[in-house]
């Protein structure tokens, strides 16, 4: 069915309804769409405890042995280094420290268990979003919107693929970037001290980084249900709605109130494209009210 087609079903089921005596809705806008604030910042917790592991090695295995580390700097500098009964110089010894993190860190934390995390959030995502959708659709036409979701379930794997890669690569990105700057520091003379404020900064942009991702993933996710539920259902425009919390982007505030169709996005791509995006669509839905199909006869 084309999008007309489906607009024309829905005024046919409207005027069944009153013909049936049912009282429908007399709003033209529909309610506010709300942002899965609470899924998103449950998802942030279980990507910290996902990742807690990592940063527990870090602390149990890396950070103790830092001293031996610059011990072993110490002594392969020394004149006759050649000579040293050590069977480990500090490179090794790097390098061992984190061949043990990453095999810890991967018993403790499987991807089955990451598929599970993101499984589980997609579909609450998925729920929370279809919720909004059809209350906005019903506070105006006052019936439910029919919609198959063919889409819904190749939509969701491809968040869980997404996002097992996007999790897995917090540490793996972490614990590679660690190394690195650990070997240059060491090789730069760094003291013990030096080495571990370096190492909390590191960890700090991680938790920042598994952060980012949940507030990123969700809104996306969100975003896009939003537009394959209306385009499904028939709606082709859509009026762009800003936070208006202080942390809209000046170009998302500059959309806000504009009508867009779906098949032709703005520069900014719409809600939920852009990164960490929470601006939302409110669903045009004139053509699905008989008054409207009679301003066009008239005209």
């Amino acid at each position: 069915m084309t999008p007309a087609d489906k607009q024309a079903a829905i005024r046919a089921r409207r005027e069944m309804m009153k013909a049936a005596g049912r009282r429908l809705p007399r709003k033209r806008r529909p309610r506010a769409q709300l942002h899965p604030t609470a899924i998103e910042r449950s998802y942030r917790a279980e990507l910290l405890r996902l990742t807690e592991p990592f940063f527990d090695q870090i602390k149990k295995s890396l950070v103790p042995v830092l001293g031996e580390i610059v011990s072993a700097r110490n002594e392969d500098l020394k004149a006759d280094a050649m000579f040293s009964q050590k069977e480990d110089g500090y490179g090794e010894m790097i390098g061992k420290v984190f061949d043990g993190i990453r095999l810890n860190v991967a018993a403790r934390v499987t991807d089955e268990d990451i598929r599970e995390a993101a499984g589980r959030f997609a579909t609450r995502t998925s729920d929370f979003n279809k919720g909004q959708v059809d209350g906005q659709f019903s506070s105006v036409l006052g019936i439910p919107v029919l919609r198959q979701e063919k889409w819904l379930r190749p939509k969701i794997e491809a968040f869980v693929f997404n996002n097992v890669g996007l999790i897995k690569d917090i540490t793996d990105k972490a614990a590679r970037d660690l190394q690195v700057m650990i070997m240059a520091r060491v090789e730069a003379g760094d003291s013990v001290r030096a080495l571990e404020k370096a190492i909390q900064k590191k960890l700090d942009t991680t938790k920042s980084r598994a952060r980012f991702i949940a507030r990123d993933q969700v809104s996306s996710l969100n975003g896009k249900l939003t537009e394959l539920r209306q385009t499904e259902a028939g709606v082709e425009e859509y009026i762009w709605r800003s936070t208006n919390d202080g942390a809209d982007r000046p170009s998302h505030l500059a959309n806000n109130g504009k009508r867009f169709r779906w098949d032709d996005p703005p520069d900014t791509g719409h809600p939920g494209e852009d990164f960490q995006c929470r601006c939302t669509a409110e669903p045009v839905l004139d053509e699905f009210m008989e008054y409207k199909a009679k301003e066009k006869k008239a005209a």
